[in-house]
């Protein structure tokens, strides 16, 4: 299963050649083919879709700059100042994106912003997102690592590879640095770079690629003569066969980085989202509802309440109805099962009474403890023993509180109690 959609710029508008990646990175060229998005989207199907964007050598120049230790952490946002003198154009309408900085060197590839942002508006209909940009002359396969080539500074990079490709010259002449420019100009910007490079006795070896021995031939032909000589190699490849595992420089920065895919999972989710909105919005009309309704309710019982209390309570100041009314109950009613019982219990006591002897002073009920007082007089305290003894046989407990004498005249008090259970 292919794992990558590799997608490059056609000469045409709107139109694009794309190939796949297999799982080693290696293009599938029996996929390689071309047309314009809405092609492409018939092929992809639905859904989200990555692709790894190739860039054209023409559209980007990349360069080395020189960097302090102290700026190496803000190198990105300098990138802009730093090439601003030597930039032709607006500063403002490039994008620079930082590639491999290593020993005070840092290679940079700048690109105009709006044709950039042309191409991540087209694929944007069409669900295609870009996770990768990569400027396809800086994708050539370089010759093998040597000793001289890991040491050598960019201008003494001993390997070139060059390409041709419908009229265009792919120049990789650095690891991170190339470009691209019509076959009509390669001899006199190879002519240029030697002299920019001082090559006089370092000329580099070349390394000739293309896909017809036709398009060898030509390329050859437009070598300057001091490079005449210095073809090392020729292939014939297909243009898909490039080294993606490369460290290029990825355009994927800033601006154009990949972010979260908001927007996607808004149009996924949105639906879901709107239908959980208005069950929200209904749960909160219910529960509005609900509460009004409640608050009602609980005035009309407040209201009740509060006519209830004025008919028990009368004019007054009320803080708690309940308790209040709970206390004004208690004060009328006894407080024990036994003060409920005072008929039977008095029944039982009075006929014990009646005799003579003793004298009746008070009686005194009880109604939290279920006792009644008796305060009683007679003329000898056998008499009221005597009582006591009565009230005894009636089933009742009498017992003798206290006791006195003054005269012939003796006084007690007793508590009767009912014989508990």
């Amino acid at each position: 299963m292919t794992k990558q959609l590799l997608l490059y710029p056609d000469r045409s508008p709107d139109q694009y050649r794309w190939c796949w990646l297999d799982d080693d990175r290696q293009p599938i060229l029996d996929s390689a083919t071309h047309g314009d998005l809405e092609r492409l989207a018939s092929i992809l199907g639905e859904g989200h879709h990555n692709v790894w964007l190739l860039v054209p050598g023409n559209k980007v120049v990349t360069r080395e700059i020189e960097y302090s230790d102290s700026e190496r952490k803000h190198l990105q946002r300098l990138l802009p100042f730093q090439l601003e003198e030597t930039v032709v154009g607006d500063i403002d309408q490039f994008h620079f994106a930082l590639g491999p900085a290593q020993d005070g060197r840092a290679a940079v590839a700048y690109v105009e912003k709006p044709w950039l942002r042309d191409i991540f508006a087209q694929l944007e209909p069409f669900n295609i997102e870009i996770t990768r940009c990569s400027v396809v002359s800086l994708l050539l396969p370089l010759a093998p690592d040597t000793p001289e080539a890991q040491d050598a500074e960019t201008e003494e990079y001993p390997h070139w590879t060059l390409h041709l490709q419908d009229g265009q010259v792919l120049v990789r002449y650095a690891p991170s640095l190339g470009y691209s420019i019509d076959q009509a100009r390669a001899r006199m910007s190879l002519e240029m770079l030697l002299t920019a490079q001082q090559r006089v006795d370092k000329l580099p070896h070349l390394d000739l690629r293309a896909s017809t021995d036709a398009e060898l031939a030509t390329l050859e032909a437009l070598l300057p003569s001091d490079l005449a000589d210095r073809v090392d190699r020729r292939t014939l490849v297909d243009f898909w066969q490039l080294d993606y595992q490369a460290p290029d420089i990825n355009l994927c920065q800033g601006e154009f980085s990949q972010r979260l895919p908001v927007e996607r999972w808004w149009k996924d989710w949105r639906s879901v989202v709107a239908g959980a909105a208005a069950c929200l919005v209904v749960y909160i009309g219910v529960m509005v509802y609900q509460v009004q309704t409640l608050e009602a309710e609980n005035v009309a019982v407040r209201q009740e309440i509060e006519q209830v209390f004025r008919s028990a309570m009368g004019p007054g100041r009320m803080t708690n109805p309940e308790i209040q009314l709970r206390q004004a109950v208690s004060e009328v009613q006894p407080a024990s099962a036994t003060g409920r019982q005072v008929t039977p219990f008095l029944a039982d006591l009075l006929p014990a009474l009646e005799a003579d002897g003793t004298t009746i002073r008070s009686i005194a009920y009880a109604a939290n403890s279920g006792e009644i007082n008796l305060s009683v007089q007679a003329s000898a305290f056998s008499s009221i023993e005597a009582l006591r003894e009565r009230i005894v046989e009636r089933g009742l407990q009498a017992e003798l509180l206290s006791a006195s004498a003054q005269g012939d005249v003796h006084s007690a008090r007793l508590r009767i109690r009912q014989q508990r259970l």
